[in-house]
């Protein structure tokens, strides 16, 4: 995928976690069917949404000097962003009726773990290819 494209998908992204996150709690559905019967689905859709968030972030990075490098940034950036957006449920938590969850962090951040083990899986693929075809 073009850098272009990526930064796209990626602005698209983080637009949709903020109106996911800093929604008003009244205005998120209380029955969402099928996955109703899921202990804490939040948590998969807190580990989806920052496993997206990093996946996208280490498109914007990647090739940089190296994998691990790529890595480290976005995990750095990543687990950032979800620590600041707990704190912003937090300090808006009296207009919005959201908390700030422990949980919610720790699904974050397993879903950004996640997605870089995915994304450097891809990496040193699309390495090893490039080497084998020469």
């Amino acid at each position: 995928m073009s850098k272009k494209l990526n930064l796209i998908f990626f602005i698209l992204w983080v637009a949709l976690m903020f109106f996911a996150i800093l929604a008003p709690s009244e205005s998120l559905p209380k029955d969402i069917g099928f996955f109703s019967f899921i202990p804490h689905f939040d948590k998969f859709v807190h580990a989806i949404m920052f496993g997206g968030f990093a996946f996208l972030l280490f498109g914007l990075f990647s090739p940089s000097k190296t994998i691990a490098h790529s890595s480290k940034i976005t995990i750095l950036i990543s687990i950032f962003f979800a620590v600041f957006t707990e704190l912003m449920q937090f300090l808006l938590g009296k207009y919005i009726h959201r908390s700030l969850e422990f949980l919610d962090v720790v699904a974050d951040i397993f879903g950004i773990v996640l997605a870089i083990g995915l994304c450097v899986f891809i990496a040193k693929r699309k390495k090893r290819d490039k080497v084998w075809k020469r």
